[in-house]
Protein backbone atom coordinates (compact mmCIF):
# COMPACT_ATOMS: atom_id res chain seq x y z
CA UNK A 1 0.00 0.00 0.00
CA UNK A 2 1.09 3.57 -0.21
CA UNK A 3 1.99 5.63 2.14
CA UNK A 4 0.36 8.41 1.36
CA UNK A 5 -3.05 6.75 0.84
CA UNK A 6 -5.81 6.89 3.27
CA UNK A 7 -5.05 10.68 4.44
CA UNK A 8 -6.26 11.62 7.82
CA UNK A 9 -7.87 15.27 8.17
CA UNK A 10 -8.56 17.14 11.20
CA UNK A 11 -10.16 20.53 12.02
CA UNK A 12 -9.56 22.84 14.85
CA UNK A 13 -9.55 26.91 15.38
CA UNK A 14 -5.80 26.91 16.15
CA UNK A 15 -3.03 24.18 15.27
CA UNK A 16 0.06 24.35 17.66
CA UNK A 17 3.27 22.42 15.95
CA UNK A 18 5.99 21.44 17.96
CA UNK A 19 5.37 21.25 21.80
CA UNK A 20 8.23 22.21 24.23
CA UNK A 21 7.85 25.34 26.71
CA UNK A 22 6.13 27.61 24.07
CA UNK A 23 3.49 25.27 22.85
CA UNK A 24 2.33 24.13 25.64
CA UNK A 25 1.63 27.62 27.23
CA UNK A 26 -0.14 28.39 23.63
CA UNK A 27 -2.01 25.27 23.91
CA UNK A 28 -3.21 26.35 27.94
CA UNK A 29 -4.04 29.66 26.90
CA UNK A 30 -5.97 29.15 23.44
CA UNK A 31 -8.32 26.88 25.52
CA UNK A 32 -8.63 28.52 28.11
CA UNK A 33 -10.06 31.14 25.92
CA UNK A 34 -12.62 28.62 24.52
CA UNK A 35 -10.59 27.61 21.33
CA UNK A 36 -10.30 24.23 20.04
CA UNK A 37 -6.70 23.65 19.77
CA UNK A 38 -4.71 20.52 18.76
CA UNK A 39 -0.81 20.52 19.53
CA UNK A 40 1.17 18.33 17.10
CA UNK A 41 4.39 16.85 18.58
CA UNK A 42 6.84 15.25 15.83
CA UNK A 43 8.28 13.10 18.64
CA UNK A 44 6.98 12.68 22.31
CA UNK A 45 5.54 15.41 24.46
CA UNK A 46 8.31 16.11 27.24
CA UNK A 47 10.70 13.24 25.64
CA UNK A 48 12.33 15.79 22.86
CA UNK A 49 13.55 19.49 22.31
CA UNK A 50 15.17 22.25 24.18
CA UNK A 51 12.80 21.93 27.01
CA UNK A 52 13.77 18.59 27.70
CA UNK A 53 17.08 19.63 28.60
CA UNK A 54 17.31 23.25 29.87
CA UNK A 55 16.49 23.63 32.99
CA UNK A 56 16.27 27.75 33.79
CA UNK A 57 13.34 30.20 33.40
CA UNK A 58 14.98 33.77 33.64
CA UNK A 59 13.01 35.79 35.76
CA UNK A 60 12.88 37.82 38.95
CA UNK A 61 12.28 37.38 42.32
CA UNK A 62 9.63 40.62 42.36
CA UNK A 63 7.97 42.19 39.70
CA UNK A 64 10.32 45.24 38.69
CA UNK A 65 8.55 48.17 37.81
CA UNK A 66 10.88 51.69 39.09
CA UNK A 67 12.58 52.76 35.80
CA UNK A 68 15.67 52.94 37.18
CA UNK A 69 15.80 49.51 38.16
CA UNK A 70 14.58 47.78 35.00
CA UNK A 71 17.09 49.97 33.11
CA UNK A 72 19.26 48.03 35.36
CA UNK A 73 18.20 44.99 34.02
CA UNK A 74 18.09 45.75 30.57
CA UNK A 75 21.11 47.46 30.68
CA UNK A 76 23.16 43.92 31.13
CA UNK A 77 20.90 42.31 28.01
CA UNK A 78 21.90 44.62 25.65
CA UNK A 79 25.55 44.76 26.83
CA UNK A 80 25.19 41.16 26.49
CA UNK A 81 24.02 40.97 23.17
CA UNK A 82 26.32 43.27 21.90
CA UNK A 83 24.15 46.34 21.46
CA UNK A 84 21.55 45.04 19.12
CA UNK A 85 18.84 43.48 21.09
CA UNK A 86 15.19 44.73 21.11
CA UNK A 87 15.18 46.86 24.56
CA UNK A 88 11.51 46.86 24.38
CA UNK A 89 11.87 42.72 23.88
CA UNK A 90 14.39 43.46 27.01
CA UNK A 91 11.49 45.00 29.06
CA UNK A 92 8.97 42.28 28.14
CA UNK A 93 11.37 39.71 28.94
CA UNK A 94 12.20 40.90 32.54
CA UNK A 95 8.65 41.80 33.96
CA UNK A 96 6.42 39.85 31.93
CA UNK A 97 8.89 36.67 32.84
CA UNK A 98 8.18 37.42 36.01
CA UNK A 99 4.31 37.10 35.64
CA UNK A 100 4.49 34.00 33.98
CA UNK A 101 7.23 32.05 35.78
CA UNK A 102 4.84 32.57 38.57
CA UNK A 103 2.24 31.49 37.03
CA UNK A 104 4.53 28.03 36.42
CA UNK A 105 5.33 27.89 40.29
CA UNK A 106 1.58 28.42 40.85
CA UNK A 107 0.84 25.02 38.38
CA UNK A 108 3.32 23.20 40.47
CA UNK A 109 6.22 22.83 38.48
CA UNK A 110 9.20 21.98 40.59
CA UNK A 111 11.72 24.49 40.83
CA UNK A 112 14.57 24.46 43.29
CA UNK A 113 14.19 25.81 46.51
CA UNK A 114 16.76 26.21 49.75
CA UNK A 115 15.99 24.29 52.85
CA UNK A 116 13.17 27.06 54.03
CA UNK A 117 10.98 25.99 51.08
CA UNK A 118 11.88 29.09 49.02
CA UNK A 119 12.16 30.03 45.60
CA UNK A 120 16.16 29.50 45.10
CA UNK A 121 17.53 32.21 42.83
CA UNK A 122 20.85 32.22 41.08
CA UNK A 123 22.37 34.88 39.00
CA UNK A 124 22.97 33.63 35.39
CA UNK A 125 26.07 33.17 33.21
CA UNK A 126 27.23 36.39 32.37
CA UNK A 127 24.99 38.60 34.68
CA UNK A 128 25.56 40.66 37.68
CA UNK A 129 21.65 41.34 37.97
CA UNK A 130 19.71 38.81 36.27
CA UNK A 131 18.39 35.80 38.21
CA UNK A 132 16.87 32.69 36.71
CA UNK A 133 15.21 29.83 39.23
CA UNK A 134 16.54 26.27 38.09
CA UNK A 135 14.22 22.83 37.09
CA UNK A 136 14.84 19.40 35.67
CA UNK A 137 13.04 20.71 31.94
CA UNK A 138 11.61 16.95 31.94
CA UNK A 139 9.51 16.95 35.17
CA UNK A 140 8.07 20.17 33.72
CA UNK A 141 7.52 19.45 30.76
CA UNK A 142 5.96 16.15 32.25
CA UNK A 143 3.72 18.07 34.73
CA UNK A 144 2.58 20.49 31.41
CA UNK A 145 1.59 17.59 29.29
CA UNK A 146 -0.77 16.16 32.41
CA UNK A 147 -2.21 19.04 32.89
CA UNK A 148 -2.99 19.34 28.71
CA UNK A 149 -4.09 16.56 28.63
CA UNK A 150 -7.16 17.26 31.21
CA UNK A 151 -8.75 20.24 29.20
CA UNK A 152 -11.40 19.56 27.18
CA UNK A 153 -11.28 21.18 23.40
CA UNK A 154 -7.02 20.15 23.20
CA UNK A 155 -6.28 17.68 21.26
CA UNK A 156 -2.15 16.47 21.58
CA UNK A 157 -0.99 14.17 18.43
CA UNK A 158 2.41 12.73 18.44
CA UNK A 159 4.73 11.03 16.21
CA UNK A 160 3.63 13.81 13.69
CA UNK A 161 5.69 15.29 11.20
CA UNK A 162 4.30 18.70 9.82
CA UNK A 163 5.89 19.15 6.32
CA UNK A 164 4.64 21.84 4.60
CA UNK A 165 2.19 25.22 5.78
CA UNK A 166 -1.08 25.19 4.00
CA UNK A 167 -2.25 28.87 2.29
CA UNK A 168 -5.82 30.29 1.52
CA UNK A 169 -4.58 30.66 -2.05
CA UNK A 170 -2.38 27.52 -2.58
CA UNK A 171 0.77 29.86 -3.30
CA UNK A 172 4.09 30.16 -1.24
CA UNK A 173 4.92 32.42 -0.90
CA UNK A 174 1.15 33.41 0.06
CA UNK A 175 -0.58 36.45 -1.00
CA UNK A 176 -3.76 34.98 1.56
CA UNK A 177 -3.05 33.53 4.85
CA UNK A 178 -1.93 30.79 6.92
CA UNK A 179 -4.75 28.01 7.16
CA UNK A 180 -3.29 25.07 8.11
CA UNK A 181 -0.91 22.11 7.33
CA UNK A 182 -0.17 19.00 6.28
CA UNK A 183 1.83 15.91 8.09
CA UNK A 184 2.96 12.59 7.87
CA UNK A 185 3.02 10.11 10.68
CA UNK A 186 6.50 9.35 11.77
CA UNK A 187 5.47 5.85 12.81
CA UNK A 188 2.72 4.51 10.21
CA UNK A 189 3.43 6.97 7.03
CA UNK A 190 0.33 7.97 7.01
CA UNK A 191 -0.61 11.65 5.82
CA UNK A 192 -2.78 14.43 7.82
CA UNK A 193 -4.10 17.19 6.15
CA UNK A 194 -4.67 20.04 9.45
CA UNK A 195 -7.39 22.69 8.72
CA UNK A 196 -6.96 25.67 11.06
CA UNK A 197 -7.84 28.97 11.61
CA UNK A 198 -4.37 30.14 13.17
CA UNK A 199 -1.29 28.37 13.18
CA UNK A 200 1.23 28.41 16.19
CA UNK A 201 4.86 27.51 15.45
CA UNK A 202 6.67 26.27 18.28
CA UNK A 203 9.04 23.84 16.28
CA UNK A 204 12.65 24.46 18.10
CA UNK A 205 16.16 25.29 17.50
CA UNK A 206 18.20 25.09 14.06
CA UNK A 207 20.81 22.30 13.98
CA UNK A 208 22.35 19.80 12.25
CA UNK A 209 21.93 16.44 13.30
CA UNK A 210 25.31 15.25 15.29
CA UNK A 211 23.89 13.88 18.27
CA UNK A 212 24.59 16.07 20.57
CA UNK A 213 22.05 16.93 23.52
CA UNK A 214 18.65 17.69 22.65
CA UNK A 215 17.97 18.96 19.10
CA UNK A 216 18.91 16.37 17.59
CA UNK A 217 15.66 16.33 16.04
CA UNK A 218 14.92 20.17 15.37
CA UNK A 219 16.20 20.82 12.26
CA UNK A 220 14.84 23.97 11.41
CA UNK A 221 11.77 22.85 9.86
CA UNK A 222 9.60 25.28 11.07
CA UNK A 223 12.13 28.24 9.91
CA UNK A 224 12.29 26.95 6.20
CA UNK A 225 8.21 26.27 5.80
CA UNK A 226 7.45 29.89 7.59
CA UNK A 227 9.71 30.87 5.03
CA UNK A 228 8.93 29.59 1.99
CA UNK A 229 5.35 30.55 2.80
CA UNK A 230 6.60 34.34 3.00
CA UNK A 231 7.43 35.19 6.50
CA UNK A 232 10.49 37.36 6.91
CA UNK A 233 13.82 36.15 9.26
CA UNK A 234 15.91 38.02 10.87
CA UNK A 235 19.01 37.14 12.98
CA UNK A 236 20.31 34.42 10.73
CA UNK A 237 23.75 36.02 10.39
CA UNK A 238 24.27 34.77 14.13
CA UNK A 239 23.52 31.25 13.30
CA UNK A 240 26.51 29.56 15.34
CA UNK A 241 25.54 26.91 17.63
CA UNK A 242 28.21 26.45 19.94
CA UNK A 243 29.04 23.40 22.66
CA UNK A 244 31.63 22.36 24.80
CA UNK A 245 30.03 19.83 27.28
CA UNK A 246 31.13 16.90 25.39
CA UNK A 247 33.51 14.57 27.29
CA UNK A 248 35.72 12.22 25.84
CA UNK A 249 34.62 8.79 28.27
CA UNK A 250 37.97 8.55 30.16
CA UNK A 251 37.92 4.79 30.31
CA UNK A 252 37.06 4.07 26.57
CA UNK A 253 39.32 6.16 24.35
CA UNK A 254 36.85 7.50 21.00
CA UNK A 255 33.80 7.12 23.62
CA UNK A 256 32.13 10.60 24.15
CA UNK A 257 29.71 11.60 26.74
CA UNK A 258 26.95 14.26 26.32
CA UNK A 259 25.90 15.72 29.73
CA UNK A 260 24.63 18.82 29.76
CA UNK A 261 24.80 22.27 32.34
CA UNK A 262 27.58 23.69 30.69
CA UNK A 263 26.15 27.14 32.71
CA UNK A 264 26.03 25.31 35.54
CA UNK A 265 29.48 23.85 34.66
CA UNK A 266 30.99 27.36 34.18
CA UNK A 267 29.78 28.75 37.95
CA UNK A 268 31.93 26.10 39.86
CA UNK A 269 34.38 25.00 37.12
CA UNK A 270 37.81 25.92 35.54
CA UNK A 271 39.04 25.53 31.70
CA UNK A 272 42.85 24.19 31.37
CA UNK A 273 44.57 23.00 28.59
CA UNK A 274 47.42 20.31 28.06
CA UNK A 275 49.71 22.71 29.98
CA UNK A 276 47.68 22.97 33.35
CA UNK A 277 46.84 26.65 32.27
CA UNK A 278 43.61 28.36 32.49
CA UNK A 279 43.17 30.01 29.12
CA UNK A 280 39.69 31.83 29.22
CA UNK A 281 40.63 34.98 29.84
CA UNK A 282 43.03 35.76 26.36
CA UNK A 283 39.57 34.70 24.46
CA UNK A 284 37.01 37.32 26.96
CA UNK A 285 39.30 39.56 29.05
CA UNK A 286 35.66 40.63 30.25
CA UNK A 287 33.77 37.15 31.63
CA UNK A 288 36.66 35.16 31.27
CA UNK A 289 35.42 31.63 32.22
CA UNK A 290 32.28 32.91 32.72
CA UNK A 291 31.81 33.90 28.87
CA UNK A 292 29.27 32.55 26.45
CA UNK A 293 29.06 29.64 24.62
CA UNK A 294 30.24 30.65 20.96
CA UNK A 295 33.22 32.91 22.91
CA UNK A 296 34.11 29.50 25.45
CA UNK A 297 34.07 27.03 22.48
CA UNK A 298 36.10 29.30 20.39
CA UNK A 299 38.63 29.43 23.11
CA UNK A 300 38.78 25.93 23.29
CA UNK A 301 39.31 24.96 19.47
CA UNK A 302 41.75 27.53 19.02
CA UNK A 303 44.07 26.57 21.96
CA UNK A 304 43.64 22.89 20.43
CA UNK A 305 44.84 24.39 16.84
CA UNK A 306 47.67 25.66 18.05
CA UNK A 307 49.18 22.82 19.77
CA UNK A 308 47.83 23.50 23.35
CA UNK A 309 45.24 20.97 23.54
CA UNK A 310 43.68 18.61 24.43
CA UNK A 311 41.43 21.43 27.26
CA UNK A 312 39.45 20.20 30.20
CA UNK A 313 36.92 21.06 32.38
CA UNK A 314 38.57 20.98 36.04
CA UNK A 315 35.97 20.22 38.37
CA UNK A 316 38.70 18.98 40.84
CA UNK A 317 38.67 21.89 43.73
CA UNK A 318 35.08 21.75 43.82
CA UNK A 319 33.60 21.08 47.17
CA UNK A 320 31.28 17.79 47.25
CA UNK A 321 28.37 20.03 48.35
CA UNK A 322 28.61 22.18 45.07
CA UNK A 323 28.81 18.80 43.17
CA UNK A 324 25.78 17.87 44.75
CA UNK A 325 23.74 21.17 44.01
CA UNK A 326 25.20 20.43 40.24
CA UNK A 327 23.67 17.13 39.83
CA UNK A 328 20.41 18.26 41.54
CA UNK A 329 20.29 21.23 39.24
CA UNK A 330 21.00 18.99 36.75
CA UNK A 331 19.69 15.83 37.01
CA UNK A 332 21.47 14.22 33.58
CA UNK A 333 24.77 15.28 34.61
CA UNK A 334 24.54 13.00 38.18
CA UNK A 335 23.56 10.40 36.02
CA UNK A 336 26.13 9.98 32.98
CA UNK A 337 28.93 10.68 35.99
CA UNK A 338 27.62 7.80 37.67
CA UNK A 339 26.64 5.45 34.21
CA UNK A 340 30.29 5.96 32.98
CA UNK A 341 31.91 5.92 36.58
CA UNK A 342 33.66 9.02 36.30
CA UNK A 343 34.47 11.33 39.26
CA UNK A 344 35.07 14.76 38.38
CA UNK A 345 36.91 15.60 42.06
CA UNK A 346 39.57 13.06 40.77
CA UNK A 347 40.14 13.66 37.35
CA UNK A 348 39.50 16.55 34.78
CA UNK A 349 36.95 16.06 32.07
CA UNK A 350 38.46 16.26 28.23
CA UNK A 351 36.28 18.23 26.09
CA UNK A 352 35.37 18.17 22.93
CA UNK A 353 34.10 21.36 21.37
CA UNK A 354 31.83 22.05 18.30
CA UNK A 355 31.01 24.69 16.67
CA UNK A 356 28.73 24.72 13.75
CA UNK A 357 25.39 26.73 11.80
CA UNK A 358 23.07 26.35 14.34
CA UNK A 359 20.53 28.23 16.65
CA UNK A 360 22.49 29.80 19.43
CA UNK A 361 21.02 33.13 20.64
CA UNK A 362 18.89 34.26 17.48
CA UNK A 363 18.44 33.54 13.68
CA UNK A 364 14.06 32.82 12.68
CA UNK A 365 10.94 33.95 12.33
CA UNK A 366 10.46 37.73 12.82
CA UNK A 367 8.03 38.88 15.36
CA UNK A 368 5.78 41.57 16.67
CA UNK A 369 6.06 41.48 20.31
CA UNK A 370 2.77 42.22 21.10
CA UNK A 371 0.95 38.68 20.34
CA UNK A 372 4.36 36.32 18.48
CA UNK A 373 2.49 36.91 15.08
CA UNK A 374 4.48 37.18 11.95
CA UNK A 375 4.17 39.41 8.92
CA UNK A 376 1.97 36.15 7.31
CA UNK A 377 -1.15 36.21 8.37
CA UNK A 378 -2.44 33.90 10.74
CA UNK A 379 0.94 32.39 12.05
CA UNK A 380 2.85 32.88 14.49
CA UNK A 381 6.29 31.78 15.97
CA UNK A 382 7.14 30.99 19.69
CA UNK A 383 10.26 29.96 20.97
CA UNK A 384 13.46 29.15 19.52
CA UNK A 385 12.01 29.37 15.76
CA UNK A 386 11.60 32.80 16.01
CA UNK A 387 14.44 35.37 16.20
CA UNK A 388 14.35 36.11 19.56
CA UNK A 389 15.05 39.77 19.76
CA UNK A 390 15.70 40.20 23.17
CA UNK A 391 19.08 38.05 22.78
CA UNK A 392 19.70 39.29 19.03
CA UNK A 393 23.24 37.67 19.61
CA UNK A 394 25.85 37.01 22.61
CA UNK A 395 24.82 36.10 26.27
CA UNK A 396 21.05 36.45 26.76
CA UNK A 397 18.76 34.70 28.75
CA UNK A 398 17.23 31.23 28.33
CA UNK A 399 14.77 30.66 25.60
CA UNK A 400 12.57 29.18 27.58
CA UNK A 401 11.44 31.90 29.00
CA UNK A 402 10.69 33.43 25.62
CA UNK A 403 8.94 31.13 24.65
CA UNK A 404 6.97 31.13 28.17
CA UNK A 405 6.17 34.66 27.30
CA UNK A 406 5.62 33.95 23.73
CA UNK A 407 3.37 31.07 23.49
CA UNK A 408 1.21 32.84 25.97
CA UNK A 409 0.35 35.66 24.01
CA UNK A 410 0.38 34.03 20.52
CA UNK A 411 -2.36 31.69 22.56
CA UNK A 412 -4.43 34.41 23.33
CA UNK A 413 -3.79 36.05 20.09
CA UNK A 414 -4.80 33.32 17.93
CA UNK A 415 -7.69 32.22 20.25
CA UNK A 416 -9.36 35.59 19.82
CA UNK A 417 -8.44 36.21 16.05
CA UNK A 418 -10.44 32.36 15.71
CA UNK A 419 -13.56 33.62 16.60
CA UNK A 420 -14.23 35.91 13.63
CA UNK A 421 -12.78 33.33 11.26
CA UNK A 422 -14.07 30.77 9.13
CA UNK A 423 -12.29 27.56 7.53
CA UNK A 424 -11.46 27.82 4.15
CA UNK A 425 -11.05 25.10 1.56
CA UNK A 426 -8.27 23.33 1.55
CA UNK A 427 -5.61 23.59 -1.80
CA UNK A 428 -5.52 20.33 -3.28
CA UNK A 429 -2.99 20.61 -5.26
CA UNK A 430 -0.53 22.39 -2.57
CA UNK A 431 -1.12 18.89 -0.19
CA UNK A 432 -0.52 16.69 -3.43
CA UNK A 433 2.69 18.91 -3.95
CA UNK A 434 3.87 18.90 -0.61
CA UNK A 435 2.98 14.98 -0.29
CA UNK A 436 4.98 14.32 -3.40
CA UNK A 437 7.69 16.05 -2.20
CA UNK A 438 8.17 14.17 0.85
CA UNK A 439 7.75 10.90 -0.19
CA UNK A 440 9.98 11.40 -3.69
CA UNK A 441 12.86 9.71 -2.00
CA UNK A 442 11.30 6.11 -1.85
CA UNK A 443 10.91 6.02 -4.96
CA UNK A 444 14.40 6.35 -6.21
CA UNK A 445 16.70 3.08 -7.26
CA UNK A 446 19.17 3.20 -3.95
CA UNK A 447 22.54 5.11 -4.25
CA UNK A 448 22.49 7.73 -1.20
CA UNK A 449 21.73 7.41 2.14
CA UNK A 450 19.92 10.33 4.78
CA UNK A 451 23.14 9.55 6.59
CA UNK A 452 26.00 10.31 3.66
CA UNK A 453 24.16 13.57 3.08
CA UNK A 454 24.52 14.90 6.71
CA UNK A 455 28.14 13.29 6.80
CA UNK A 456 28.50 15.86 3.91
CA UNK A 457 27.07 18.65 5.68
CA UNK A 458 29.26 17.96 8.60
CA UNK A 459 32.28 18.02 6.75
CA UNK A 460 31.42 21.38 5.14
CA UNK A 461 29.95 23.77 7.90
CA UNK A 462 32.62 21.96 10.72
CA UNK A 463 35.50 23.07 8.74
CA UNK A 464 37.83 25.17 11.16
CA UNK A 465 38.30 28.04 8.44
CA UNK A 466 34.40 28.51 8.14
CA UNK A 467 33.50 27.81 11.70
CA UNK A 468 35.80 29.61 13.71
CA UNK A 469 37.60 32.71 11.08
CA UNK A 470 35.06 33.70 8.24
CA UNK A 471 35.78 35.48 5.44
CA UNK A 472 33.73 36.72 3.39
CA UNK A 473 35.45 34.42 0.30
CA UNK A 474 34.80 31.56 2.93
CA UNK A 475 31.25 32.01 3.67
CA UNK A 476 30.42 31.94 0.06
CA UNK A 477 32.66 28.71 -0.68
CA UNK A 478 30.20 26.96 1.85
CA UNK A 479 27.49 28.66 0.45
CA UNK A 480 28.07 27.07 -3.21
CA UNK A 481 29.09 23.99 -1.27
CA UNK A 482 25.31 23.78 0.88
CA UNK A 483 24.22 24.63 -2.83
CA UNK A 484 25.77 21.80 -4.28
CA UNK A 485 24.44 19.37 -1.82
CA UNK A 486 21.36 20.56 -2.35
CA UNK A 487 21.07 20.46 -5.91
CA UNK A 488 22.95 17.49 -6.85
CA UNK A 489 23.17 15.32 -3.76
CA UNK A 490 19.43 15.33 -2.29
CA UNK A 491 17.81 14.51 -4.85
CA UNK A 492 19.89 11.09 -5.29
CA UNK A 493 18.92 10.28 -1.56
CA UNK A 494 16.77 6.57 -1.18
CA UNK A 495 14.92 6.53 1.92
CA UNK A 496 13.27 3.00 2.25
CA UNK A 497 11.19 3.31 5.20
CA UNK A 498 9.48 6.23 6.81
CA UNK A 499 12.28 6.82 9.38
CA UNK A 500 14.47 7.41 6.49
CA UNK A 501 12.18 9.80 5.19
CA UNK A 502 11.65 11.48 7.82
CA UNK A 503 15.84 12.00 7.71
CA UNK A 504 16.11 12.81 3.97
CA UNK A 505 13.64 15.64 4.91
CA UNK A 506 15.37 16.88 7.88
CA UNK A 507 18.49 17.26 5.72
CA UNK A 508 16.58 19.16 2.49
CA UNK A 509 15.31 21.87 5.35
CA UNK A 510 18.55 22.40 6.95
CA UNK A 511 20.42 22.54 3.74
CA UNK A 512 17.34 25.35 3.09
CA UNK A 513 18.17 27.27 6.27
CA UNK A 514 21.94 27.28 6.49
CA UNK A 515 22.20 28.99 3.13
CA UNK A 516 20.01 32.09 3.89
CA UNK A 517 22.50 31.67 6.92
CA UNK A 518 24.96 32.08 5.10
CA UNK A 519 23.63 34.89 2.97
CA UNK A 520 22.78 36.89 6.11
CA UNK A 521 26.53 36.14 7.52
CA UNK A 522 28.49 37.47 4.30
CA UNK A 523 25.84 40.54 4.38
CA UNK A 524 27.46 41.71 7.34
CA UNK A 525 30.66 43.49 7.44
CA UNK A 526 31.74 43.35 10.96
CA UNK A 527 31.87 41.17 13.56
CA UNK A 528 29.25 40.73 16.65
CA UNK A 529 28.40 37.87 19.10
CA UNK A 530 28.45 34.40 17.19
CA UNK A 531 29.43 36.08 13.87
CA UNK A 532 33.40 36.52 13.71
CA UNK A 533 34.81 37.55 10.42
CA UNK A 534 39.00 38.00 10.00
CA UNK A 535 38.24 40.18 7.00
CA UNK A 536 35.85 42.71 9.63
CA UNK A 537 37.25 41.71 12.71
CA UNK A 538 35.61 44.86 14.42
CA UNK A 539 32.29 45.38 16.06
CA UNK A 540 30.96 48.74 13.78
CA UNK A 541 28.36 50.37 15.88
CA UNK A 542 28.64 53.51 13.47
CA UNK A 543 27.49 51.36 10.27
CA UNK A 544 25.48 47.89 11.82
CA UNK A 545 23.03 48.86 14.43
CA UNK A 546 20.35 47.17 12.48
CA UNK A 547 18.72 44.03 11.60
CA UNK A 548 19.19 42.13 8.40
CA UNK A 549 15.92 40.82 7.42
CA UNK A 550 15.44 37.71 4.72
CA UNK A 551 12.30 37.53 2.53
CA UNK A 552 11.23 35.39 -0.07
CA UNK A 553 9.83 37.01 -3.00
CA UNK A 554 8.52 34.88 -6.04
CA UNK A 555 9.01 31.41 -6.72
CA UNK A 556 13.38 31.44 -5.71
CA UNK A 557 14.54 30.48 -2.14
CA UNK A 558 17.20 32.86 -2.75
CA UNK A 559 16.87 35.74 -0.32
CA UNK A 560 15.65 39.32 -0.72
CA UNK A 561 18.05 40.94 2.17
CA UNK A 562 17.11 44.45 3.86
CA UNK A 563 17.96 46.50 6.68
CA UNK A 564 16.08 47.69 9.82
CA UNK A 565 17.97 50.49 11.82
CA UNK A 566 17.16 50.38 15.93
CA UNK A 567 15.86 52.87 16.86
CA UNK A 568 18.57 53.87 19.61
CA UNK A 569 16.67 57.50 19.61
CA UNK A 570 13.75 55.84 22.42
CA UNK A 571 15.62 53.79 23.95
CA UNK A 572 17.11 53.80 27.13
CA UNK A 573 20.56 51.93 26.96
CA UNK A 574 22.85 53.95 24.47
CA UNK A 575 25.62 51.72 22.41
CA UNK A 576 29.08 52.93 22.48
CA UNK A 577 30.36 54.41 19.15
CA UNK A 578 32.77 54.10 16.02
CA UNK A 579 34.32 50.34 15.35
CA UNK A 580 35.34 48.28 18.36
CA UNK A 581 38.08 45.57 17.87
CA UNK A 582 37.26 42.05 18.27
CA UNK A 583 40.92 40.44 19.73
CA UNK A 584 40.26 37.09 19.20
CA UNK A 585 43.60 35.24 18.46
CA UNK A 586 43.75 33.67 14.61
CA UNK A 587 46.05 31.30 14.21
CA UNK A 588 48.18 31.91 10.69
CA UNK A 589 47.12 29.47 8.89
CA UNK A 590 43.47 31.60 8.67
CA UNK A 591 44.24 35.17 8.68
CA UNK A 592 42.41 36.65 5.51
Amino acid sequence: MSFHSGAGTLDTDVLIVGCGMGGARAALRAQELGADVILVEKAVVGRAGPMTYVHSQYAPPRLVEEPEELKEWIDELVVGGNHIVDQEACALLVQDGYRRTRELVEMGLPFSRNEAGELEYYVLRGHRVGTCLAADGRACMDMLKKRMQRKSHLRIVEKLHIVELLTSDGQSPTQGRVVGAVGVHVQTGRPYVIRAKQVILNTGPIYPKMHYCFADHCTGEGVAMAYRAGATLTGMEFLTFSGWGIFSDPHKPGQYIVVGGQAKFQKIGHFINARGERFMDRYDPVWGEQSGLPQTARGIMTEMLEGRGPCYMDLRHCTQAELDHLYAVVPSVGRSFSEFEINPRVEPLELNPVMVIGSQSSGGMDVRLEDAATDVPGLYAVGYCSSNPHMMSGIGAPITTWSNIGGYRAGEAAARRAEHLEHVRIPNAQVKQALKEFFAPRRRVRQVKPLDLWQEIHRIIAEPGFALFKTGARIQRVRDELRQLEEEIAPRVYAPDIHELVRAREAREYLQVAQLACAAMAARTESRGELFRVDYPYMDNDRWLKWLLLRREGKSLDPVITERPLPYEKWPVQPPKGQIPINYPVPEEYRA
